[in-house]
Parts: C-alpha cells; sequence; structure tokens
C-alpha cells in the first residue's frame, strides 16, 4: 500500500462526515437513532460493482459459489511489521495464547502497522483480531485506533477508549492482502493471533495463460481538463509520431506540479500478470515514460527508469486488484497512447441466476411448457431450483403455484393483456406468478 496523495481522499470525506454528523445539536435519543441506523448500514456487508451497485455479502458468496456459500476461514503468510520486537509471524501461526511474549508486537513507535498476504486472492468478508494485556501499563495500545486496510480501501475503521480482547470487524472486499495501521503516535501494536474469513477467488483462462482483462473506465490528475484519460482507453492501437488521426493521454510537464497520474478499472478485479504501454514517439513527449511507477491498487509494483525511450512495452506485475495506475515522476508530466492490461479475470457466476422473458398464454390440455413439476407453494427460485435439475431451458409460472418447465415455448403466443401475469406468487407474496392460464416464462441461466 503505497500512499499516493488521491488514495485517501474518500477517507477524509468519510471522516468528516461523521464529525460533522457528531457536532450536530439534536436531541441526545434522535442522534443515538440515527447514529445506529448508519452504523448499521455501514456494517450491512456490500461491495460496489463495477456500476456503482452494492452487492451483498450474500451476493458476493453466490456470484463466487452458489453451490457453497459458506463463509471459511482465510490463511495469511509473508507478513510485516513496522518494528520487529516480537515477530510479525506469532500472529499468524494458528494459535490463540493470549499472553504478550507469544503475541507480535512492535515497538513504541508512532502509526505502527502490521500486514500480510493472504494464500491466494478472495473475498473478505471479515477479520477476527484476538490480541493482549500491554506488559507496562503505560504503554498506549496502536488498536484503540486503528484502520484495516484490504482491496484498495479502508474497511474499517475502529476508534474506541477501551482496549478488546478478541473482536470481529467487518470488511467486505475483494483482497490479497491485510493491512492494520494505527493513528496513533507512541503506541505499540500486539497481534495473538488474526484471522481471516470469506471465500477463495477462482480466475478466468488459468490453462490457456493471461488473457487481456477488460477495462470498464478510467480517471486521470487532470481529469477536469475534458476526461482526456479517455484517450489511453479507446483501443486505438497506432502510436502517435506527430500526424493526425490519433489522441494521447497528454498531461503537461509542471515543474511545480505533484505526479500526473492515470487510472484505469477492471470490470471484474483480477490477478494481474502485465501491462503494455504504447508511447508518444514525437519529439516532444518520447521521453515521457522514461521514469515511472506502476501500481495495482495502490501497491507500487515497478519503478521503470531508463534512459532510452521505447514505442511499446510490456512491464510484467504480479497482483490482484481492481485497477493500474501509471505514475509520473513530480513536474514530469505524462504521455501515453494506450494502455492494456493482462492476467486472469476473477471468475464470478453471473449477477442474475434467471432472465424474465414475457408472459405467455397457455392451453391446459396442450401446456405451452411440457412438464408441470409443482402444484403449490411456488415462488421463482423454487421453480427455477426444480426446472434446473432437469436440465430445462426455460420455466414458467401460472395462476401463482404452478411451475411448469422445458425446452421451448410460445406456440400460443404472447399475452397482450397488461396484467394477464399478474397473480401473486404463493409462497413469495411480493413476487408475480403468471396468470389464468397465462405463465410467466424465465430463461434459465445458471
Amino acid at each position: 500500500r503505497q500512499a499516493l496523495g488521491s488514495s485517501t481522499d474518500i477517507e477524509k470525506i468519510h471522516h468528516a462526515g461523521w464529525m460533522r454528523l457528531l457536532s450536530l445539536r439534536m436531541p441526545g435519543f434522535l442522534l443515538l437513532q440515527l447514529l445506529f441506523l448508519l452504523f448499521s448500514c455501514e456494517i450491512r456487508a456490500a461491495i460496489l460493482d463495477e456500476r456503482g451497485l452494492f452487492w451483498s455479502r450474500e451476493e458476493c458468496y453466490r456470484r463466487i459459489n452458489p453451490d457453497n456459500t459458506n463463509e471459511e476461514r482465510l490463511y495469511l503468510e509473508n507478513c510485516a511489521q513496522r518494528s520487529d520486537s516480537g515477530h510479525c509471524s506469532l500472529a499468524i501461526d494458528n494459535q490463540i495464547i493470549q499472553e504478550w511474549t507469544q503475541c507480535s508486537s512492535t515497538a513504541v513507535e508512532p502509526h505502527p502497522w502490521w500486514r500480510a498476504h493472504l494464500e491466494t486472492p478472495a473475498y473478505v468478508s471479515k477479520v477476527v483480531i484476538h490480541t493482549a494485556p500491554l506488559p507496562d501499563a503505560a504503554m498506549q495500545s496502536a488498536l484503540n485506533q486503528f484502520n484495516i486496510y484490504a482491496g484498495g480501501r479502508t474497511c474499517y475503521s475502529h476508534n474506541a477508549a477501551a482496549s478488546f480482547s478478541s473482536r470481529s470487524f467487518p470488511c467486505d472486499t475483494f483482497t490479497d492482502y491485510i493491512d492494520l495501521t494505527s493513528d496513533r503516535k507512541d503506541s505499540v501494536m500486539s497481534l495473538c493471533e488474526v484471522e481471516v474469513y470469506g471465500k477463495a477467488l477462482a480466475f478466468q483462462e488459468l490453462e490457456n495463460g493471461a488473457a487481456e482483462i477488460a477495462l470498464n473506465y478510467c480517471s486521470s490528475s487532470v481529469d477536469w481538463q475534458l476526461n482526456i484519460c479517455k484517450h489511453a482507453f479507446d483501443r486505438n492501437f497506432a502510436v502517435f509520431n506527430g500526424e493526425h488521426g490519433k489522441k494521447c493521454l497528454d498531461i503537461p510537464s509542471d515543474k511545480s506540479a505533484e505526479e500526473a497520474w492515470m487510472r484505469a478499472y477492471f470490470k471484474e478485479s483480477a490477478l494481474v500478470k502485465h501491462v503494455k504501454l504504447f508511447n508518444r514517439m514525437d519529439k516532444c513527449c518520447k521521453n515521457s515514460l522514461n521514469h515511472f511507477t506502476l501500481h495495482i491498487n495502490y501497491y507500487k509494483c515497478l519503478d521503470h527508469n531508463d534512459a532510452n525511450p521505447f514505442v511499446t512495452k510490456i512491464f510484467n506485475c504480479t497482483r490482484f486488484g481492481n485497477h493500474v495506475q501509471v505514475v509520473s515522476v513530480p513536474g514530469a508530466g505524462l504521455h501515453l497512447c494506450q494502455l492494456q492490461v493482462f492476467g486472469y479475470s476473477t471468475l464470478l457466476r453471473p449477477k442474475e441466476l434467471q432472465k424474465y422473458i414475457g408472459c405467455y398464454k397457455d392451453n391446459p390440455k396442450q401446456p405451452d411448457l411440457e412438464q408441470l413439476v409443482s402444484l403449490t407453494f411456488m415462488s421463482i427460485s423454487k421453480c427455477h431450483r426444480m426446472c434446473k435439475r432437469l436440465n430445462k431451458l426455460y420455466f414458467g409460472l401460472q395462476n401463482g403455484r404452478l411451475c411448469y418447465c422445458g425446452n421451448k415455448f410460445g406456440r400460443y403466443g404472447e399475452a397482450k393483456e397488461p396484467k394477464a401475469c399478474d397473480k401473486r406468487c404463493i409462497y413469495s407474496k411480493s413476487k408475480r406468478c403468471g396468470g389464468h392460464y397465462q405463465n410467466s416464462v424465465y430463461e434459465i441461466i445458471l
């Protein structure tokens, strides 16, 4: 987690929002109710997808493995901490012995931290921390005020006057590491065991080698200037040599400016293997990529420094994340004509298990969908499961309680009446399950 200037903006806004809320003058009971509502919304497991919509924890588990949605213990390795007065590996030795000498601990220092990598990238639902009393009452515990970082973001911030012995913290993110960093100065971080729970991820294309990772949108350090990052994102792989027709991401050099950067977000979190960059090769700009750093989720995976400009070049960078970032040296500007990312996309099941097709007429003597499988207590998900077991392509719900399965439909045509399939499901009153001799037809996706 190499911190860049822009990486903490959301955290600052989040913190400022809470401080503003706490400063409001309102009756105590109303403030407590509002805090409870906001806190319950925060810990209600959710993760943003590529469209900015939230997945619930249950949705994450189902999309990772619909056949096994149980939470699993995930294991950590390759730990490090700010100072090593007590070895960091004592926090991941699978032994919960809450005695100071048996725990990982730092020296008394400002903002102590501890981090470790997961054995494999995973969806992390919670982090459980076990600690021990400090040997000297004058010592301050770093765990009274600390942040859990994972997946390129803060997944939990803890601030309390009282110490804890063991506590579970929600996280809910895709990540390959866990980072605990304290906000306290002159404090000690003591960890007897750090347990992580969630679900390991699977990846596409592992047998066939790295494939190009689909990019979703981009941003840059000067995006207020007409979203210029899109020019390194338009899949025009011509190299600009001064001719018309190809535009590049161009951030001019400014000796007084901080680093210029361009960030590209993946459609799904991915295990990156390498990144290919296309340079701008005219006289003004060909040296801008002589020195830059490459980051995955703010983790710096390489520092390129070469006096010889390149036309196109592949840079190895094995790291899990949801975006890649190219960062110039301060004041140098950044000129980039195209960026490609290669690796292994996270294998996630479709968000929807079935797709609604429409309302279709039926005939009780010769049903449109040939197999009737249930007569009572019906819901969309139940009918879906029953027809999936029969290896059918479609299912239909009729009159609130009937479930039909089949591989083709529509011989009697689509129902034209606006409320023809408006009957409530017997088992799920909030849903609609067809109508009188009318089927609500769905395609089985998964």
